[in-house]
């Protein structure tokens, strides 16, 4: 009895070592998520696309899974999940590929055979759009810029090149990084060359041989072309129409009616010889953007008056950079807008006008009738308030740093009628000089169409004390 005891224990323990023996450690299994992708034509996949796997083990681990293309490489990775964005060549517009995928357990064991995946795709064509937000207006003078939206199905990173074209002249490319373009005349004035500044630069960076039209209507057209050598559908703007430069002023108008430029029409040209009008009443002739349009405008005259009333100074404010961005390339500036009480002690006017703040202690003085608006500066003529009524709401400035004094008004009283009090300014026009007495920058704070005097002299002597 006592040996089969032993027998039968001899034997549980060599069965247990022979089925040790018998079970290796076994490799861990992958699968993608899908067995097949069955899509053909143009219902296949773009070729920016995402696949997902999953592996398991049943007896350790799965501490991650290696995934290669089309035969080459393994490339490791602990995700299970990944995009993948395939690249064609030029003229192929559909490709299969092969994705094979293995699992990688606790003792380095891989998934054998791995799994396969076919993967249908095909290069979808890019997309640019002109954005609407901020489209050019329909007349533009001297610089017209376009912002574009730009993408394609298969991943931005796949567009190649845009494309502009003028009218029906040819296409010409530029990097896709560029979607902020703005075209202005090599000569504003004549018929020339067409310049492209790319983003806010004021360098040019392409010089295109077609023309834009000046005092006609064009459209511009732009598409885009991937990698594949696919290309967008066309998009372009309405009709602008491109006014040319004709003189060496533009003068920006913001009064809320016509009465200030219908008084001044007469007096401009013939002072000045000429004169280029901007209207910023309506939206018709309104760049959306500042920077770089209204700055490439700027650019191309030699003096700028702006015009506004009270209500318009807001704008004024936010063309801080505009402004400074001018006058630091050479520009000379004129401004005329009136100065309310209620303007901020902060508003950027006093950060690049020559004028540093306005008196506190007493607000909205008035000018009477004929009531004189003295030179301070010799070759200006004197002025007077050109009113039947008293001129209200005059807030004299103080000259700010270098700035000198072009205009005061003696008479000058408060609202009460009382004298102006002692000590306080009574400036109506300050200026920044430069050397040899010349001024890059005036601003006057009395309506000039209002004013009465030799208006002709006035502007005359105001060009002469811009000149460079």
């Amino acid at each position: 009895m006592r040996r089969i005891w032993w027998l039968w224990l001899f034997l549980v323990v060599a069965a247990c070592r022979k089925q040790d023996a018998l079970r290796p450690k076994r490799p861990p299994t992958a699968r993608f998520f899908v067995d097949s992708i069955g899509l053909e034509g143009e219902n296949r996949l773009p070729s920016r696309f995402v696949l997902r796997w999953y592996g398991e083990d049943a007896d350790g681990v799965v501490v991650g899974y290696e995934i290669r293309l089309n035969g080459g490489a393994w490339s490791f990775t602990t995700a299970q999940e990944s995009t993948f964005t395939v690249a064609f060549e030029p003229g192929i517009q559909y490709k299969d590929v092969l994705f094979e995928l293995r699992a990688v357990d606790n003792d380095g064991l891989r998934t054998d055979p791995p799994a396969h995946l076919r993967v249908p795709l095909k290069n979808s064509p890019p997309i640019c759009k002109i954005d609407d937000r901020l489209a050019p207006p329909d007349t533009a003078l001297v610089a017209i810029t376009l912002a574009l939206r730009v993408d394609d199905p298969d991943g931005a990173e796949t567009v190649d090149s845009l494309y502009i074209r003028i009218g029906n002249g040819p296409w010409v490319s530029f990097s896709p990084r560029h979607t902020l373009i703005t075209l202005t005349p090599q000569n504003p004035s004549a018929t020339s060359a067409t310049l492209v500044f790319f983003g806010n630069s004021l360098m040019p960076g392409l010089l295109i041989p077609t023309p834009l039209p000046l005092d006609d209507t064009l459209r511009l057209y732009v598409r885009a072309k991937d990698q594949g050598g696919l290309f967008s559908v066309v998009d372009s703007t309405r009709r602008i129409y491109l006014r040319r430069k004709t003189a060496a002023w533009l003068i920006l108008d913001s009064w809320p009616t016509t009465e200030a430029i219908d008084t001044l029409d007469a007096y401009f040209r013939q002072a000045w010889v000429g004169y280029d009008h901007w209207s910023l009443r309506g939206t018709t002739q309104r760049p959306p953007l500042q920077i770089p349009t209204w700055l490439h405008v700027f650019r191309a005259y030699s003096f700028v008056g702006w015009l506004g009333s009270a209500t318009a100074l807001t704008e004024l404010e936010l063309s801080e950079t505009l402004i400074e961005l001018y006058l630091s390339g050479g520009g000379r500036l004129f401004i005329n807008f009136p100065l309310p009480s209620t303007i901020e002690p902060t508003s950027p006017i006093f950060r690049w006008a020559p004028i540093d703040s306005l008196s506190s202690v007493r607000q909205n003085g008035l000018l009477a009738p004929g009531g004189i608006v003295r030179p301070l500066q010799s070759g200006f003529p004197q002025l007077s308030n050109g009113l039947p009524s008293f001129m209200g709401g005059i807030n004299p400035p103080y000259p700010k740093g270098t700035a000198v004094t072009l205009y005061d008004l003696p008479n000058l009283v408060q609202g009460n009628g009382q004298p102006w009090p002692a000590g306080l300014s009574k400036a109506a026009a300050v200026g920044f000089p430069t050397n040899g007495g010349k001024f890059r920058q005036i601003f006057l704070i009395l309506p000039l169409f209002q004013l009465g005097g030799d208006r002709v002299d006035f502007l005359s002597a105001l060009q002469t004390a811009l000149q460079p």
